[in-house]
């Protein structure tokens, strides 16, 4: 992640770290179908539960979405230069809230029904159960709105929630885009240059997740995700921040292992011990807790960053042809990579229910269900998403290429 003016914005996209968000899509297969094993409240659950899905899931929820989101803010930055303001918010309307529209009701469905048929006294057929999914009242949450005792978003939350803070966002990040904002992004930089002042970054997310509380014990604030994106778009405007990650990314993996380990033992003491709640509780042990959750997502953050940064200069130089084919490769991932997202949950989740129930190890049920995954999410992206024009619009993708 070199950059020969510090100070100079980006002015083309990253093959790196888009990379870096198409194996992160991936990843999540394997994070959700751990979540089967680890004993919390996925819509499927073997038995019994495994410590080391429970260790794996906590560490990839320290870092997984929160690069998500960080990313996120990278492509705004760059979606900005190439849009003016209204045609960049029918884009996100266009990539984000139309497959959360087509999504929540075609594939959130079978994975709570899924869920409900894990209660073996359940008996509703799906068309029964369908109305009920869909009885909602009108709520104070936001960015939807509405609530339901069984209706649920799924992951597609990462699309509703980054729709609503990019419009939320939006005026400070036109006014940064503008030149008008340059010395200003241009500050923010040479301050966050300085030997460490990058850290101070962590504060913001971690008083929001301390101070608001989560959902659940491996989950987030939803607003949690604003400094994320944030974060992102200022590094895409300035090499400089890049340069301080490049640096840093040494220190802050020290930093991530001890804070990782600090961070599981005060869940374990709460949980175990205490009996306390660790996500809402209001007392200063959970508190404190969820702070130092926060600022070790923020060190795993950028010990990832610099670590693909790291590792895609030696390639580029080495092995020219290499690259450019997996430019193609890339391309072809980066063109599946929101259907992909959309539809893998679902896919873990009907494949789950069965496998569960075999008389196999749990390491066997992870691998068949995780392999059954990738492999049936592919095939319907390309197949059944990928190359008709009508889904590749309800599933916020481009224009079908040439």
């Amino acid at each position: 992640m070199s950059t020969d003016a510090p100070s100079r914005a980006r002015s083309t996209r990253r093959g790196e770290l888009d990379l870096l968000g198409v194996l992160i899509i991936i990843g999540l297969v394997f994070f959700h179908t751990g979540q089967i094993f680890y004993g919390g409240d996925f819509y499927v659950q073997n038995e019994p539960y495994s410590p080391l899905a429970l260790a794996f899931v906590a560490f990839a929820s320290l870092w997984g979405m929160p690069l998500m989101f960080l990313m996120a803010g990278i492509a705004i930055w760059y979606s900005l230069g190439m849009r003016t303001a209204g045609e960049f918010v029918r884009n996100r309307v266009r990539r984000l809230l139309i497959p959360f529209v087509v999504g929540v009701p075609l594939l959130v469905p079978p994975q709570v029904y899924c869920k409900l048929l894990g209660d073996p006294a359940y008996q509703e057929s799906y068309l029964e159960f369908l109305p009920r999914f869909f009885n909602v009242r009108l709520a104070w949450s936001f960015p939807l709105f509405v609530e339901g005792e069984l209706f649920a978003i799924s992951t597609l939350y990462f699309l509703i929630y980054l729709f609503a803070f990019t419009l939320l966002l939006l005026p400070l990040f036109l006014r940064l885009r503008k030149p008008a904002g340059r010395p200003l992004l241009e500050r923010l930089a040479a301050y966050f240059a300085r030997p460490w002042a990058i850290y101070s970054l962590a504060l913001p997310i971690a008083v929001i997740e301390a101070a608001l509380g989560t959902e659940s014990p491996g989950a987030w604030n939803r607003f949690a995700w604003l400094p994320f994106i944030v974060y992102g778009f200022l590094f895409a405007g300035d090499g400089r921040f890049e340069g301080m990650i490049r640096n840093q990314w040494k220190r802050a993996l020290v930093l991530g292992v001890v804070a990782y380990v600090a961070w599981m033992i005060g869940m374990g003491m709460q949980l175990e011990l205490l009996q306390i709640d660790p996500s809402t509780d209001m007392g200063p042990i959970a508190v404190s807790v969820r702070f130092l959750k926060g600022i070790a997502s923020w060190f795993w953050v950028i010990a990832i960053l610099g670590l693909v940064g790291r590792a895609s200069r030696p390639r580029a130089q080495r092995r020219p042809r290499t690259i450019r084919s997996s430019d193609r490769i890339i391309a072809y991932a980066q063109d599946a990579r929101l259907p992909f997202y959309v539809l893998h949950q679902t896919a873990i989740v009907v494949v789950g229910f069965q496998v569960v129930q075999w008389e196999i190890s749990a390491l066997l049920k992870c691998v068949v269900i995780s392999l059954s995954t990738l492999v049936i999410t592919l095939v319907v992206c390309d197949v059944g998403v990928r190359r008709p024009r009508l889904t590749r619009f309800l599933f916020g993708m481009e224009s079908k290429p040439s």
